[in-house]
């Protein structure tokens, strides 16, 4: 008897392996599988402008990334600096630093995707603010009050026009890269429950009209893992909203055995391995520091390729 309805993923339109450079950009969620391609000494980055959650801010980071000009302009309140575009981890006391902060990322995001095999996309919401004053859509509010702020809903030919256009210059900018595009299962209930609902719906029909607009795009299926799959807040925090360790690693898994290579998985295993060697504490710590010094000293002989 069957107690889940399990997702079926079928074959992989490529495949991942440790040679290849990934980049990853969206909501939390990209940041959770992030962390997990890190553990396993990938070379990924990960959100070089922060956390973003709709596609608007997305495109628009990515765009940005491409033509690697600098910023020269940023807001202030309370005396903080900070740009509409980034989170608020790149916002300081001066400009100078902000500004500093926000150009070495960009530039080394330049570099990193011009590289990239794959870059990943998550979209988190289909609900934007419009800076009032500004005329324009922002990444991250900045705690600054909701009155300087309009709320909208993108429309599915606003995403996928945005985004056609897009895959087309990443196309020219680097015609090598592959884009995995998803929808993080993370509810915004802070949005309401109706209106998250809204929201996922625009999410998920605009990700497949880019799919299958676009040769060089694939769709995962995160959402689904979470929302039909697991369906049971066992697997997420106390928030109710947030995957938690589990829930992480049951999409961790699922998105290895689809995307990684038998060899990357063989890797990978090695990999695993030699972290809980590291992690391991002992009552003789000198023994234990030679022999960590040891393993890990053989697996970047053995595999110099890796992101040691």
């Amino acid at each position: 008897m069957n107690f889940r309805t399990e997702i079926k993923l079928g074959t992989a339109p490529f495949e991942i392996n440790y040679q290849n450079e990934l980049m990853l950009l969206g909501s939390c969620f990209s940041d959770n599988i992030g962390d997990k391609v890190k553990e396993m000494k990938m070379n990924v980055s990960s959100n070089p402008f922060g956390i973003s959650f709709n596609p608007h801010s997305i495109a628009h980071s990515i765009a940005q990334i491409i033509q690697n000009k600098e910023y020269t302009a940023v807001e202030n309140y309370n005396n903080l600096y900070f740009s509409f575009d980034h989170h608020s981890s790149f916002s300081s006391l001066t400009k100078e630093e902000t500004l500093m902060k926000i150009n070495i990322a960009l530039h080394e995001a330049h570099n990193k995707l011009k590289q990239a095999n794959f870059l990943f996309i998550t979209f988190g919401s289909a609900w934007v603010y419009r800076h009032t004053a500004q005329n324009r859509l922002v990444a991250n509010c900045h705690k600054i009050p909701n009155k300087e702020f309009s709320k909208e809903l993108l429309s599915i030919e606003n995403i996928t026009t945005l985004f056609n256009a897009l895959i087309s210059e990443l196309q020219a900018f680097n015609p090598l890269l592959k884009v995995v595009l998803t929808v993080s299962p993370v509810r915004h209930l802070k949005d309401g429950f109706i209106e998250n609902q809204r929201s996922k719906s625009v999410l998920i029909e605009s990700v497949h009209r880019i799919v299958e607009a676009n040769s060089i795009c694939s769709y995962f299926p995160s959402y689904e893992m979470v929302i039909d799959d697991l369906r049971d807040y066992r697997f997420f925090k106390k928030d109710m909203l947030h995957l938690n360790e589990i829930g992480v690693d049951y999409v961790w898994e699922k998105f290895c055995d689809f995307y990684f290579s038998n060899e990357t998985k063989g890797i990978q295993e090695e990999v695993q391995a030699l972290n809980a060697l590291l992690q391991h504490r002992a009552v003789n710590d000198t023994l234990m520091d030679n022999k960590k010094l040891l393993a890990f000293t053989s697996m970047k002989e053995k595999y110099p390729y890796l992101n040691w």
